[in-house]
Order: C-alpha cells, then structure tokens, then sequence
C-alpha cells in the first residue's frame, strides 16, 4: 500500500487548507503557562512538562532507519525494524487537562496497520522532580489521524470510558537534550506464567521520537540478542506539491495533473504517466554517502523497471523543492495556507 502522505494523499480540486488535527480554527492550542497562577513560579517538573508539550507534537517516520538495517544486514539475517509512522498530536480534551497527547502509530506503509493508539496524561511530579505519565490504550485500534478524521469522536473521553483500558504508569525524565520514559518497576505486560515482564519505553528530542521494550525474565534483563532493537523515528515535515505534465494541445505548456500533500520522510505518490507507465513519486531527507550530509531529495522511478528517471537535491532545511526536465514538473512548497493557495492559483506554464 503506498504511504499515507500528510493525512490527505491528492487534491483533486483546488481546495482551503484544514486545520492541523487536534486543532480548531479559531482556539489555539493550550498550554500549561495559562493554567499557572500569575505570580507563582514554574516548578522543574512544569517548567519541563511546558517545553516537552511544545516539542512533542508532530509527525515521525523510521523511514532512514531502514537504509542503515539494509546496509548492515548479513545473507540471510531478518531486518529488525518494520517501517513505523507515528503521529503526535496534544489532546484538547478537558477530562485530561492541558498535559496530555494522543499517539497513534502504524505499521508497514499501512494506515490500517495500527500498532498503536493510546493518549498519554501528564502530571508535573515535585517529588520525583520528573512527570509522571499515566496511560490510557484505546480498545478500538482503528485509525483517526491516518484516515484524516477529526477528533471529534474521542473529544468526550474520560480516563474512565469503556472505550479505554488503562496501562502501565511511567516516569518520564530530562536525558540529554531530550526525555526518556520507563515503565515504573519495569513491570509491564507480564507474561501468562508472571516470570517475564516488559519495560516499555520511549524517548523524546526536538526532532525525533524513539521506543524500545525491554524483556525481563524472572527479575533479569535477557540477553541482546534475545531484544527487539530500539526504534528511532525522525520528525518529517509536510510538503504541498503539484505534479505537471507537457499539454498536448495549443495553450498552456504544462497541465497541473495532481496536487498532492507528502511528508519529506519516505513520502511517497504513485501515478500513471500519459504514455500509461506506471511511476512513483517520492521525497526524503537522507544521508548521502558522497556528500557525507543530510540531503533532501525529490525523485521519480519507473516502477516497471524499478530506474529512477530524475532526481533533485537540496538543503534539508529547505522549503522548497522541484525540477522541470521537460516531460514532467514537480514543484514542492512546504504545507502552509499561503503556498496551498499559492499554487491551486499559479498557471502550471509559468
């Protein structure tokens, strides 16, 4: 199945840009130094929760960690990561206060997959100068954000609904220049015999969102190889993009045949060419061996004949990208309203 890209894969018709999930269009987004009395200080713990709340939200995609497994695979080794997305998003839901994010991760460039879906509830711990995290797993692993849906349809929950099964509690700390979580006492999803136990737990930078479970038999930490190895997604981005193809009558050069929203890690558009070739569309912010740096690439390959037909590179932190080899053109702006409107406005001959 080709990779769901910013929730909505084509635009067929010129069309205003949504809200982001989660969000309304006319309330911003909570925060925890409005709940906070005006003349009392932060404490650690809220101070940390407020800024893990600002950088949290997002998108994430393993999509590089599986070109370092093809590289370091032996003959004959299984490949120990599955491609995974995961979506971020806080939960505007008064029944769970301002510290609270709903997760929701897939499997396998499969939206239907759903590994999962859960909302974590957060609560400043002055005791253990930490936060404290409670979790709420959802009963129903059908997608919300990957089907594009609003949150409409959980926006009631309590901590107390029958939709929801409570997990296992977690602390969550500062490491580094980001925060790692651990399930408390490592006591988690204990086997049907109560010997083996899993310490779930995942981690959080500016720009990357990681998790692992670690195995426990009887008290004791299983060998490594007995592991599944740690997973690390990185934050994408999400890209407008419109595809044009050469006009076969009088008038304009180019045609804009597709508009379509995809995300710079491991998006991906499948088409059909004129000519009736069947060709794939894609975009990554990669490691170039050559260079040795992060590049961001757009490219086309002939799925056919599994040829890549053209590429462009830029700067990973750029905002626009495309090329015009004369069959095709891609032009690719980063997702904001003014480039939505922008390009369903811009004459493809242009």
């Amino acid at each position: 199945m080709g990779f769901l890209a910013c929730q909505s894969q084509e635009k067929n018709k010129p069309s205003a840009s949504s809200p982001e999930m989660g969000k309304s269009s006319v309330t911003a987004q909570k925060r925890l130094a409005s709940t906070v009395e005006p003349n009392r200080k932060f404490t650690y713990p809220e101070r940390e929760l407020d800024y893990l709340m600002h950088i949290w939200e997002g998108e994430y995609d393993n999509v590089e960690q599986l070109d370092f497994d093809k590289i370091q695979l032996k003959e004959g080794e299984v490949a120990p990561h599955e491609r995974v997305h995961a979506s971020v998003r806080q939960f505007q839901n008064s029944n769970f206060g301002v510290g609270a994010v709903y997760v929701e991760e897939y499997r396998k460039d499969d939206p239907t997959n759903i590994a999962r879906k859960c909302v974590y509830q957060l609560f400043p711990d002055d005791n253990e100068k930490a936060i404290r995290v409670k979790v709420f797993h959802f009963k129903d692993k059908k997608a919300v954000l990957a089907a594009g849906k609003s949150f409409d349809g959980i926006a009631s929950l309590t901590a107390e609904s029958e939709a929801l099964v409570e997990g296992c509690e977690m602390i969550l700390r500062r490491n580094g220049n980001g925060f790692l979580a651990k399930t408390i006492d490592k006591s988690c999803n204990k086997s049907a015999d109560g010997k083996q136990n899993i310490d779930y737990q995942f981690s959080i930078t500016e720009e990357s969102f990681g998790f692992q479970e670690i195995i426990y038999q009887s008290g004791k930490r299983m060998a490594d190889n007995k592991q599944v190895s740690a997973y690390h997604m990185e934050k994408a981005r999400c890209f407008t993009c419109m595809l044009d193809f050469p006009n076969d009558t009088n008038g304009r050069p180019t045609v804009t045949k597709h508009y379509i929203d995809i995300y710079d890690q491991g998006g991906s558009f499948e088409f059909e060419y004129p000519d009736g070739r069947q060709m794939h569309f894609g975009m990554r912010n990669t490691w170039s061996f050559g260079m040795h740096r992060e590049t961001f690439v757009i490219y086309i390959v002939d799925k056919a004949t599994q040829k890549t037909l053209i590429y462009s590179w830029g700067n990973p932190g750029a905002d626009r990208i495309g090329f015009n080899p004369g069959w095709i053109r891609a032009q690719c702006d980063l997702k904001t309203d003014r480039n939505v409107k922008m390009q369903q406005e811009l004459r493809p001959g242009s």
